[in-house]
């Protein structure tokens, strides 16, 4: 008997398709500006998975842009925000929540960035809040915040 758990993702149009076979290390609410800007909403919701868990069945329309240390990966045919990495946590894949076929299974259980929230966003939870981020490295190379 196979008792490995799968969790399962894919896009709009259904062109990229992952499943990971690991219970995730990570889910966040993330209120930075890059996140709202790469979402259009006013904070992103992900789950992180390690890339070794990681299979893509069908991932031929993925592309990438990269922004500082971080990569956000999309789906070029029909737009699907997919997922975020970054270089200072390189063994992580971060899947944006609503990419997941079962959202509801990836409560989110802390909030990064928590200082850039916007004002007039009420999310009334007891959840950590913290100002910068939980695992990543936000500044590049030549010591520039991202």
């Amino acid at each position: 008997m196979n008792n490995v758990v799968k969790h399962r993702g894919h896009c709009r149009c259904g062109l990229v398709v992952m499943e990971a076979s690991s219970t995730p290390d990570f889910a966040v609410y993330c209120h930075c500006d890059d996140c709202r800007r790469a979402t259009g909403s006013p904070v992103l919701a992900s789950v992180g998975f390690p890339k070794i868990d990681i299979a893509w069945t069908s991932n031929s329309t993925v592309s990438r842009y990269v922004n500082g240390t971080a990569s956000r990966l999309f789906c070029s045919n029909c737009g699907s925000q997919i997922a975020q990495e970054h270089e200072s946590r390189s063994d992580m894949t971060f899947f944006n929540t609503g990419f997941m076929d079962n959202p509801e299974a990836y409560p989110p259980t802390a909030h990064t960035f928590a200082g850039d929230q916007l004002s007039w966003l009420s999310l009334n939870d007891d959840l950590p809040r913290a100002e910068k981020t939980l695992l990543i490295d936000t500044q590049s190379n030549d010591g520039t915040r991202l």
